[in-house]
């Protein structure tokens, strides 16, 4: 067997993947959806997309959401249930604020921006009934780099201390500048985890990503990076370049479909794409000229929604040379490629012979994946 590095990230022995039930079983997706998902930091959108003056209703892993963007611009967050006798307070997915207040369509108590109760209508109070008292319940609530995160169930869990992979190497995008120019949701029929595992490894490129494979020149060896190959050393010569010869983006052409942002540095124009990964919500692909972003909300232990948007500099949507769908073809293509197989691979998991797999040693970070589950797991049992 060929001596591998001692830097390689290459699993050195043949490790058993999850059973099946941890994808299929009722009661493993319950524990985790309360004690991953609730406690975790799920995406919600960019900041940008909610105007001011307005408030939109999100469920986050079964939770029933508000976020309000006040006039000032900010950004809040609320269980969205009236304290009054636990009315919806907005019941559509985007409503005006009623003079920059929360009005709950019941008995049209109203809240400030900042969750404060502001008036309780017709009824009258109580001697002891204090207005303090009776604010919305807030939820937590980050704004990184302009992207929305919230966190439904309280928890000791810090955004992006074990769960994050290149939060800082997005730096030199202008991220909170950018805006939405296309948004599409649906339902893949698999268990979370397994489209996370596919991100996580390019075994399953040559066979399903022809495209891709055609764009990124690495991947048609099945290697996420030049680093996977089994005879790297760290003075290994590497291409100057992640993409195949003239290729600029991850487009149907592989030209720019749009400038390219300004700040980069030339290594990271070279490099073609840069990852940015923050589980279990969301997967950032960056590139010369836009944003990938692809965040994923479990409806069920074999059902996923997932929803793939693009971000670009505001220029661009006023550019008649911009072509849009030279950006969405592509990462469509890949993204159907992608969850086809994942749902073969649910539909798999159900053969009863199947007990467990074995992860190749270019699965190190499908490996990852596990091991901060099994951290994520291991937390609430002790709790």
């Amino acid at each position: 067997m060929q001596q591998i590095h001692p830097l390689s990230p290459l699993l050195r022995e043949a490790t058993p993947s999850l059973p099946p039930s941890r994808y299929i079983d009722g009661n493993v997706y319950a524990d985790e959806l309360h004690n991953i998902w609730k406690k975790g930091w799920n995406y919600v959108g960019p900041l940008s997309d909610i105007a001011p003056g307005t408030m939109r209703r999100v469920d986050v892993a079964g939770t029933n959401i508000l976020l309000v963007r006040a006039k000032d611009g900010d950004g809040r967050a609320y269980h969205n249930v009236c304290p009054h006798r636990g009315s919806e307070l907005c019941t559509a997915d985007e409503q005006p604020l009623r003079g920059g207040r929360i009005l709950c369509p019941y008995h049209a108590w109203s809240f400030n921006a900042d969750g404060t109760l502001a008036s309780t209508a017709a009824a009258s109070h109580a001697p002891d009934f204090d207005k303090a008292d009776h604010g919305l319940r807030s939820v937590g609530l980050i704004d990184w780099n302009g992207l929305l995160f919230v966190r439904p169930v309280e928890s000791s869990d810090d955004f992006g201390a074990d769960n994050a992979f290149g939060l800082h190497d997005l730096d030199n995008w202008p991220m909170r500048e950018l805006v939405t120019a296309h948004r599409e949701t649906h339902l893949v029929e698999c268990n979370w985890k397994i489209l996370w595992e596919n991100f996580n490894e390019c075994l399953h490129c040559p066979g399903v990503h022809p495209s891709l494979c055609d764009l990124i020149p690495i991947h048609r060896k099945g290697l996420l990076a030049y680093s996977d190959a089994p005879d790297w050393t760290p003075d290994s010569m590497e291409p100057e370049h992640g993409l195949r010869d003239g290729a600029r983006s991850w487009t149907l052409s592989g030209a720019a479909a749009t400038a390219e942002f300004p700040g980069l540095t030339e290594d990271q124009r070279n490099a073609g794409q840069v990852y940015c990964v923050i589980w279990p919500t969301l997967g950032i692909v960056a590139h010369v000229d836009y944003i990938s972003i692809v965040s994923y909300r479990p409806k069920g232990p074999e059902q996923v929604e997932v929803t793939g948007e693009v971000l670009v500099a505001p220029a661009a949507l006023a550019d008649p040379n911009f072509d849009l769908h030279q950006i969405v073809a592509f990462n469509q293509q890949v993204q159907n490629e992608d969850e086809e197989v994942c749902e073969l691979n649910q539909r798999g998991l159900r053969t009863s012979p199947f007990k467990a797999g074995v992860l190749m040693p270019e699965e190190y970070y499908v490996k990852k994946f596990h091991d901060w589950i099994a951290r994520q797991m291991a937390g609430a049992d002790a709790a």
